[in-house]
């Protein structure tokens, strides 16, 4: 079954257009629409160019340099390598298939938490329990940085 987009039309002054709501929304917007569930098309008026991808990396990185970041420095070098590595296309199979597994790791772990403990787990306790599940998921992805590094030079391994 075709995924059905939510089209949201860019302006040149920068202002996004939600043709579902016929309402000007902003990145947050956007990144809570995509948060929530939603696929979207970002499409300039004027020229009728997909500019979903701009769009989309701005939202992630503005979420790694404003808030908390998921991406270590490490794991972004690792991802310059990679694309310029002719294994590029089989390396993002590979990431979507990762980031799909902890998407549906985390909703069912989220969903069974919820369940146990209700919607006042949340507070408190329930961030606490969460913690470990968040620090899980920052080393899978150093895991995965440290396993595309390139090897170390003999002059990086004899100063050790």
């Amino acid at each position: 079954m075709p995924v059905t987009r939510r089209v949201i039309k860019k302006y040149a002054n920068r202002r996004l257009y939600d043709t579902e709501t016929s309402q000007t929304i902003t990145l947050p917007d956007v990144r809570d629409l995509v948060g929530a569930g939603e696929s979207v098309q970002v499409i300039e008026a004027r020229s009728g160019n997909d500019v979903t991808r701009q769009v989309l990396l701005q939202i992630v990185a503005d979420q790694e340099l404003l808030g908390r970041p998921v991406l270590s420095n490490d794991f972004l070098e690792a991802m310059i390598r990679v694309n310029s590595n002719p294994m590029r296309d089989m390396t993002r199979e590979y990431l979507e298939r990762v980031m799909t597994h902890l998407q549906s790791q985390q909703q069912s772990f989220e969903q069974t938490f919820s369940s146990t403990f209700g919607k006042a787990g949340l507070d408190g306790f329930g961030r606490a329990a969460m913690e470990p599940w968040r620090q899980f998921q920052e080393r899978i992805f150093s895991l995965w940085s440290d396993a595309i590094k390139p090897p170390l030079s003999n002059s990086e391994t004899e100063k050790d």
